[in-house]
């Protein structure tokens, strides 16, 4: 009953989305699919993304949607879609739909896809297009959407630990952890730099805490025992120098300078 219910609910929002979407009025004149079934739009889709024509694809896609949310076409026009938008650059619908499918078929055989589709367009919405063509350093950014990517990933591979996306989200949840830790790493020496040592102390010793694994815990450490030295905080300089040559085994190097 209850999942009766969660459809009977779904179904009258996608009819209010329907109104909206074709503008009312004449269905025929702003519903340009109007009298096409649920499998000719899945299938003249599927045409359309086989040729990459993924606008043509996410137009008949949302129709299905609109029209047909109950078809037994429904939930692989839901994966098509997620897809589609992906291809298209479109993160955010991406990651919107990947979070519809994963609330509307919870037990699906592909769910694990949602998720890690979820994951991918968090992960790619702060980054943008040009991040495949030009060499930035993200750490300088906000992690924004990124820090929701390393949470989708990290859900991927605790439910589903046998899934085939569970080696790429590690990997990428590796590369987002480094890259929270150097932003860390490059505020506290920003901070260092201005004499800001409190700051520069507080930021370096959050990044240690929060992210042990990631290599700017090296530079962070020499950042702490610095800023503490600075501020005649001797007995927690030498805290930081004696973890830092247990781990290194050499003397921490200038502050900023890793």
């Amino acid at each position: 009953m209850k999942r009766i219910k969660v459809l009977l609910i779904v179904g009258f929002f996608l009819s209010l989305t329907a109104c909206t979407k074709w503008g009312g009025g004449n269905e025929e004149e702003n519903n340009p699919f109007q009298g096409e079934t649920a499998k000719q739009l899945f299938v003249k889709s599927e045409e359309a993304m086989t040729k990459e024509q993924y606008t043509s694809a996410i137009k008949r896609l949302e129709a299905l949607e609109t029209m047909y949310p109950f078809s037994d076409y429904a939930e692989r026009a839901e994966l098509d879609l997620i897809y589609a938008y992906y291809q298209k650059g479109d993160y955010p619908s991406t990651a919107a739909t990947a979070e519809r499918f994963i609330h509307l078929y919870p037990r699906a055989k592909r769910v694990d896809y949602a998720y890690y589709m979820k994951g991918l367009a968090n992960f790619q919405q702060t980054r943008g297009t040009m991040a495949n063509i030009l060499t930035i350093d993200e750490s300088w950014r906000a992690p924004g959407t990124q820090s929701q990517a390393y949470s989708d990933f990290a859900t991927l591979i605790q439910q589903f630990p046998e899934s085939q996306y569970k080696a790429n989200a590690l990997q990428r949840m590796i590369y987002l952890r480094n890259t929270f830790a150097q932003h860390e790493l490059n505020v506290s020496n920003y901070y260092f730099k201005r004499k800001m040592y409190v700051a520069a102390a507080e930021r370096a010793s959050y990044l240690i805490k929060t992210y042990p694994q990631a290599p700017s815990v090296r530079p962070a450490l020499s950042t702490l025992y610095h800023a503490n030295l600075a501020l005649g905080l001797n007995k927690a300089a030498d805290d930081a120098m004696a973890v830092y040559q247990a781990t290194y085994h050499v003397k921490p190097a200038e502050a900023g300078a890793a």
